[in-house]
């Protein structure tokens, strides 16, 4: 599948600056009526501490430029998706990390959610490695073990892949993930794991080969469904008649990469307050509160031009220390510019 994205022609010329700590670039894009425009993305960090300061790095990481995996890209999880994406109709909002039991006392399972008020909130259950097992007559359901902490990555939700001969089928939803089996894939085994993130609800239901609802914290990839449906078609006719330009069926909500519960309409500002549960030892509840920081592009070849805002349209909060009172936050905006002469020079400004 092939993603266009060109630094040449309108604004082959574009020039961005700033006095702010940020990771920036501008590159050009095919849009979706065929008009080519510049993108501005620019990306901050935050580490937050156990005094409660919430400090800027004054060096952010580089903006990524490919997705990292932690393996074969078609079979594991992505664990870093790009940053470079030509707009996103939604806000992304990741958290990586574990899920972590309460006052670290192994449990079987208990329940994540992710929440801000108004606006969103998002849940589910994890739980320790657990086992179908054929009996006489029928299939059961191991109780989970007693675990303290469990990872929130896509390899323990439901999904993956089971073979009838050499015939290898994936769950197109998540083919990193555990559990799925079909009964003839099944047939002469007498176990097969279970996932550990899933419903509550569908994990009572306990249907060996029913499907189960992906869910989980961190980005999926683009070639998953139904991610990879809305990147549009990509055939004979298209090769012929739209090549560099994406198809006529293409939707930019493509570049949304959080799992769909969290994806947000535009409109979070900075200064929200997201609230996590189930992911620390020493609190039930964490309240993670962004830095109120806004960002704007203002034109250095046309000083009379009015500023644009940057819409911010990821967050990345890094959890795996948050019983050490660190998480690390990383805010991405993105603007989409359409006049080439206007944005020749353009500086990105506090919002």
């Amino acid at each position: 599948m092939l993603w266009v994205f060109h630094e040449r022609h309108r604004f082959a010329g574009m020039k961005i600056t700033t006095t702010l700590p940020l990771a920036h670039m501008g590159f050009s894009h095919w849009h979706t009526d065929d008009t080519e425009v510049g993108v501005v993305v620019a990306k901050a960090q935050f580490d937050l501490t156990a005094d409660g300061q919430c400090r800027a790095r004054p060096v952010p990481d580089p903006l990524a430029l490919v997705d990292v995996f932690s393996g074969d890209p078609a079979t594991s999880p992505l664990l870093h998706e790009q940053d470079i994406a030509p707009a996103k109709p939604k806000t992304d909002v990741i958290v990586r990390g574990h899920a972590r039991s309460p006052k670290a006392d192994p449990m079987r399972d208990w329940p994540v959610t992710v929440s801000i008020a108004d606006i969103v909130t998002y849940g589910f259950q994890v739980r320790g490695p657990a086992v179908w097992t054929h009996g006489l007559r029928r299939w059961s359901l191991s109780a989970p073990d007693k675990v303290a902490a469990v990872p929130l990555t896509y390899a323990l939700a439901y999904g993956g892949a089971c073979t009838v001969g050499d015939v290898t089928t994936y769950f197109e939803q998540n083919p990193a993930g555990t559990g799925y089996m079909t009964e003839d894939a099944a047939k002469g085994r007498d176990m097969f794991p279970a996932p550990q993130i899933g419903l509550l609800a569908e994990f009572m239901d306990a249907r060996p080969f029913a499907p189960m609802a992906v869910h989980g914290t961190m980005p999926m990839p683009k070639a998953w469904l139904p991610r990879r449906a809305r990147a549009g078609t990509f055939d004979a006719t298209w090769a012929r008649d739209r090549h560099p330009r994406m198809p006529r069926d293409y939707d930019l909500g493509f570049w949304n990469c959080a799992h769909p519960r969290l994806q947000i309409a535009h409109g979070l500002i900075g200064g929200e307050a997201i609230v996590l549960t189930g992911v620390s030892h020493a609190s039930p509840t964490v309240e993670i509160r962004l830095p109120a920081a806004q960002l704007a592009v203002r034109s250095l070849t046309d000083p009379a031009a009015d500023t644009v805002p940057m819409l911010l349209d990821t967050i990345d909060l890094d959890i795996d220390r948050i019983d050490d009172g660190a998480v690390t936050i990383t805010l991405l905006w993105r603007v989409v510019l359409t006049n080439r002469d206007q944005w020749r020079n353009t500086d990105i400004i506090r919002g």
